[in-house]
């Protein structure tokens, strides 16, 4: 299902331009974020299931949402109608790395061979900020097999400072 993920970012990006125009782009963030987690895959099924009715569907969907933004709303009953509900999570998703980039935020996964501290964690992340020129959320992961060093998912490139990566490197320049 290719299209799946431009699906989700046309609607994210829909979504984005009514927040934007409105003046709530937290609060779509925060209810998107809050539909994507409460409707999981049984809730899914069930609202995908041609047994019963698609007014009952919606129904049980917009009493669900009630509370959300008018436009989250109608974005949900689209996608019901359409039978993509599923690709809410993606839409979530989608809306928060729009919203993200236009923030000038960028998302890293360090990953380290033992677990950092804080104060480490903070000293990295403001290194990558001043070398990157960017905002960075980090999300920080522990692989034992690494020797030493980091591996650095920075958006799309990938900064490996593990010693395993330097030893490859030196084996590389060795035998050329």
């Amino acid at each position: 299902m290719p299209l799946s993920g431009s699906s989700a970012r046309r609607y994210a990006e829909a979504l984005l331009e009514v927040a934007t125009e409105s003046g709530s782009v937290s609060a779509y963030r925060a209810s998107l974020e809050r539909l994507a987690g409460a409707i999981g895959p049984e809730q899914v099924r069930s609202l995908r299931d041609r047994r019963m009715a698609l007014e009952r569907r919606r129904a049980a969907l917009e009493a669900a949402a009630k509370e959300e933004p008018k436009a989250v709303r109608a974005v949900l009953v689209m996608l019901l109608e359409r039978d993509r509900i599923g690709l809410l999570p993606q839409v979530a998703r989608a809306f928060g790395e729009l919203v993200d980039r236009r923030e000038g935020i960028v998302h890293a996964r360090i990953t380290t061979p033992v677990e950092l501290g804080e104060r480490q964690r903070q000293d990295l992340v403001r290194r990558l900020e001043q070398t990157s020129g960017k905002r960075v959320r980090a999300a920080f992961a522990v692989d034992g097999a690494l020797l030493g060093g980091a591996r650095i998912q920075l958006g799309d490139r990938l900064i490996d400072t593990s010693v395993r990566a330097k030893l490859d490197a030196m084996r590389a320049q060795l035998a050329s």
